[in-house]
C-alpha cells in the first residue's frame, strides 16, 4: 500500500483537536487505557462536546505494538492515545470538516505504511501454566472466599501477577479477585 497515498493529504490529530476546541470551546477528551500487555496497547478515546455531557458524542479506539516504529520504541502508548483521539473526533460531528474521502489521520495512514513495510509481527504463543502454578492457583481461587480484607486481596494481586491471567477452573485470579472486591 505504500506509494498508494499521500501522507500530507491527511489531517494530523493536532489540526483535528484545534478544530475540536475551536468549535466547541468546552469539550472535553477522555482516555482509556483498554488493555496492555508487554508488547500492545489499546486505548479507547471518548469525546464530550461540553464540559457537563454526561455521554460521549463519540469514540475512537487505536491499537500500538511496542516496538512497531521508532516512535513506538520509547512511547507506544502515546502515540495510541493520539490515534484514538484522532479517530474519536472524526467519529463526531466534527467529520463533515474534514477533507471528504480522507477519513484517517495522519498518524493512521503512518501505521498503514509502516506495516506495508514491515507486517505487524504474530503475538507471542501463551504460557501454559506448571501444574505447581496451577495449584496455587485453585488454593488461591478457594482462599478468596473467606477474604474480607481489601488489602489483602490487593496483597494477592501484586505479589501472584504472573499467575493472574491463567484460567483454571472457568475463571481467572484476575476475574475472581475483581468479583471478590466487587461483593465486599
Amino acid at each position: 500500500m505504500a506509494g498508494k497515498f499521500d501522507l500530507e493529504n491527511y489531517e494530523t490529530v493536532e489540526v483535528r483537536l484545534r478544530r475540536l476546541y475551536t468549535e466547541y470551546p468546552l469539550a472535553r477528551v477522555m482516555t482509556e487505557l483498554v488493555f496492555h500487555d508487554d508488547r500492545r496497547f489499546v486505548i479507547r478515546a471518548e469525546i464530550y462536546l461540553d464540559r457537563d455531557d454526561m455521554t460521549p458524542v463519540a469514540t475512537g479506539y487505536a491499537e500500538e505494538i511496542v516496538g512497531a516504529s521508532n516512535v513506538n520504541k520509547t512511547s507506544a502508548l502515546e502515540n495510541g492515545e493520539t490515534s484514538a483521539i484522532g479517530r474519536a473526533i472524526n467519529n463526531s460531528v466534527l467529520c463533515l470538516l474534514s477533507p471528504v474521502g480522507l477519513r484517517p489521520s495522519q498518524q493512521e495512514m503512518e501505521k498503514v505504511e509502516r506495516y506495508s513495510k514491515e507486517p505487524r509481527k504474530a503475538p507471542a504463543p501463551a504460557r501454559v501454566p506448571t501444574e505447581e502454578e496451577i495449584a496455587r492457583i485453585e488454593k488461591q481461587l478457594e482462599d478468596l472466599q473467606f477474604i474480607t480484607d481489601k488489602d489483602k486481596l490487593r496483597a494477592i494481586w501484586n505479589t501472584q501477577k504472573e499467575l493472574l491471567d491463567f484460567r483454571v477452573n472457568g475463571t481467572t485470579l484476575k476475574d475472581a479477585l475483581h468479583a471478590r472486591v466487587a461483593s465486599l
